[in-house]
């Protein structure tokens, strides 16, 4: 049997990240249903492990199998700290031997297995190709700087198994580094070599980051009973400002990351001003791994001056000493919870194997159904349909140069019910087998989600056109078409999205359900524009445990607070003689389909409560009857109200908030006449 490498765990703690010798037990797959964990022991200790990347993936399709006692060799792994506990990120390993206890009885026993024995009808080798390329010796191992990578892949999937303290990443993001124009050089080559400790894309984050502020005190507020944070007596706008004033001395111990990628695209670069009026440039690219996964990155200023002109499309390049930020989903050109920054500290090398990374994304299909979410966003998607219709090929005018482009439109629909115009263009759309393809299944990756007459598909250059494609969702739409899709009634996207789909933009007065309304996948970025829907509603709860109300100032509802028999505005940085309650209160919504919490403001809570806030107050101090009876009135309460959807971040979590923007108590009459248009079928 294989012996365990001593220690290898303590080593590991420390960023140590040489093939070690572990046994693995519990391996199970978390309740996302997207990811494995384990257990994974070097003899002495435990700790737990994630399975990521090619790992992952050999484990979720049956090529590798993994039991209770099996011990395998950690080719490329990192150890990271979330919480309080230790969480070791796996994402190459090797199956050394099978113990005789697993579960998984499919393969012989493994004993005395050596290292690159592989046994008939046993997966064993699970690699990737970003891993430890060269053999590094004991004393280079020591100089070079230690790499703690990000606790995991998704914030939407594994954070939320797992509390974690933001940093004040988002501020130091703000930071202006310093720059000096450069007049224009020419490119340089760039240095070719292999480095060691690369990780994969998919292990990349923002969130460990360690950080140390040297501050001066400005000012020490006076105590109060509940404390947030650290800079809890300051308001927003204070503590900007203080930040600010403190940014020229943090200092930001920030991870060495290392990456071997290929660029898979550059963008033509753009030309800015900075606050202080100098001319920069940015230019932003597309990267891809081994494991398949991509991830945008922008190179800023003296980075884009650097490199611009010696990074080639379709080569494999190492880049380190980045930044890993949350991805804006509004302009994100990839599939990735987050993207990469480049400034003057980032290095760049080409490798010298190039091979090993085709390039080639994931595919990841988005229902028809689910399009509507995309509309405006630059993140591409990809679609799987049958097509009900194709258009004969045609040719437009470009307005560049007056020459005619090629296009053709395709209609396809999927088992949601829902079908689409797909808009192909160039040699894409004079594709021989397209002619007379109804009936046949289409794949289109990385296409572009646009308004055009509702909600319609358009392909880009390296949008990827496959007819009759061979998979697992191919098969099942395939078998849908073949019994019921061919005859059943399909819904025009467009159409759908117009009457109140997951679009954005007000409904014109038209009803939807909160089921229409409430979006639990594909959440928005929060910088997206709110989206506005018109709902009939019955009030559920209004907890009385809530704050429910804060003391404002009169004049313009800003939050004061007593102070030496007085008021003071922190907002203002003023005092003001009277102050009186306002509502900010959340109460519980349903209707028949589902039920959601809607946060309210002070006009709102009047309609609600039929008292004013100050009313309230007084009730909840001296009369708690009275106070229970006012919050028990607006119970079933039936409201016709408008609703703002967009998302909040919080803890790298996305989730959405509906706020009610204004409401009017139902009128029946009114209400009648559309439930019976509806039944009708002329609604």
């Amino acid at each position: 049997m294989e012996t365990l490498t001593p220690k290898a765990l303590e080593l590991a703690k420390d960023g140590q990240t040489e093939p070690v010798n572990l046994r693995v037990r519990d391996v199970v797959k978390l309740p996302n249903g997207k990811f494995y964990s384990c257990t994974l022991t070097d003899g002495t200790q435990t700790m737990k492990g994630r399975l990521v990347a090619a790992v992952n993936k050999a484990l979720a399709d049956g090529s590798l199998q993994l039991g209770d006692g099996d011990v395998v060799r950690l080719e490329n792994y990192v150890c990271n700290k979330v919480g309080d506990d230790q969480l070791l990120m796996v994402s190459s390993l090797q199956l050394l031997h099978k113990s005789s206890s697993s579960s998984n009885t499919a393969a012989t026993d493994a004993a005395g297995a050596k290292p690159d024995q592989q046994l008939p009808g046993t997966p064993v080798v699970v690699k990737q190709e970003i891993k430890q390329e060269e053999q590094v010796t004991p004393a280079a191992a020591a100089a070079r700087p230690m790499m703690t990578p990000g606790p995991t892949p998704s914030p939407s999937e594994e954070m939320k198994a797992s509390a974690m303290m933001l940093t004040p990443q988002s501020v130091a993001g703000s930071a202006k580094p310093s720059y000096t124009p450069q007049a224009p050089h020419s490119a340089s080559p760039l240095p070719v070599g292999t480095k060691s400790g690369v990780q994969p894309i998919a292990a990349l984050n923002p969130y460990d980051t360690n950080w140390t502020i040297k501050a001066k005190l400005v000012r020490k507020a006076p105590p109060r009973a509940s404390a947030a944070c650290l800079f809890h007596s300051y308001t927003l706008p204070s503590l900007l400002l203080l930040l600010l004033l403190l940014l020229p001395q943090w200092t930001i111990k920030a991870k060495l990351w290392t990456i071997k990628a290929k660029l898979v695209r550059k963008a033509p670069p753009r030309a800015f001003n900075s606050r202080a009026g100098t001319p920069s440039r940015v230019f932003n690219v597309e990267l891809a791994d081994a494991a398949g996964s991509q991830i945008q990155a922008t190179f800023w200023r003296e980075a884009a001056e650097k490199y611009l002109d010696v990074l080639q499309e379709g080569k494999v390049y190492y880049f380190s000493k980045f930044q890993v930020k949350v991805a804006n989903k509004q302009y994100a050109t990839v599939r990735n919870d987050y993207e990469l920054h480049f400034d003057n500290r980032t290095e760049v090398e080409e490798a010298a194997d190039q091979g090993g990374i085709d390039g080639a994304a994931q595919v990841e299909l988005v229902p028809l159904d689910k399009l509507p979410r995309f509309v405006g966003r630059k993140m591409p998607v990809d679609v799987l349909g049958v097509v009900t219709h194709c258009g004969p090929l045609g040719t437009i005018k470009r307005k560049a140069d007056n020459s005619e482009l090629p296009r053709r439109d395709v209609t396809i629909a999927d088992s949601s019910r829902c079908s689409v115009v797909l808009t192909l263009w160039a040699d894409q759309a004079s594709r021989a087998e397209l002619d007379g393809c109804e009936g046949q299944l289409l794949q289109v990756t990385c296409v572009r989600v646009g308004d055009y007459n509702g909600c319609s598909l358009s392909a880009v250059t390296r949008s990827q056109v496959s007819v009759n494609p061979e998979s697992a969702a191919a098969d099942a739409l395939r078998e849908w078409w073949q019994a019921e899709g061919s005859s059943a009634a399909l819904t025009p996207l467009g159409q759908a999205s117009a009457a109140g789909g997951a679009g954005g933009g007000p409904r014109n007065n038209k009803l939807q359900f909160l089921s229409d309304v409430m979006v639990e996948e594909d959440i928005p970025s929060p910088d997206a524009k709110p989206t506005y829907h018109d709902v009939v509603v019955s009030v559920v709860q209004v907890q009385d445990s809530q704050t429910m109300y804060y003391l404002a100032n009169p004049e313009n509802g800003k939050k004061v607070e007593p102070r030496e028999g007085r008021f003071w505005c922190e907002a203002e940085s003023r005092y003001v003689d009277a102050a009186q309650n306002r509502y900010v209160l959340t109460a519980r919504v349903a209707d028949a389909t589902r039920e959601t919490y809607v946060n309210m403001f002070n006009d709102q809570g009047v309609q609600l409560l039929g008292a004013s806030a100050d009313e309230l107050a007084a009730q909840r101090g001296a009369d708690e009857a009275s106070f229970a009876g006012t919050l028990a009135g607006a119970k079933w309460s039936e409201w016709l109200m408008t609703l703002a959807a967009r998302s909040r971040e919080y803890n790298g979590e996305r989730r959405m908030r509906y706020t009610v923007v204004r409401m009017a108590p139902v009128d029946y009459a009114q209400e009648g006449h559309r439930l019976l248009q509806l039944i009708q079928g002329k609604a």
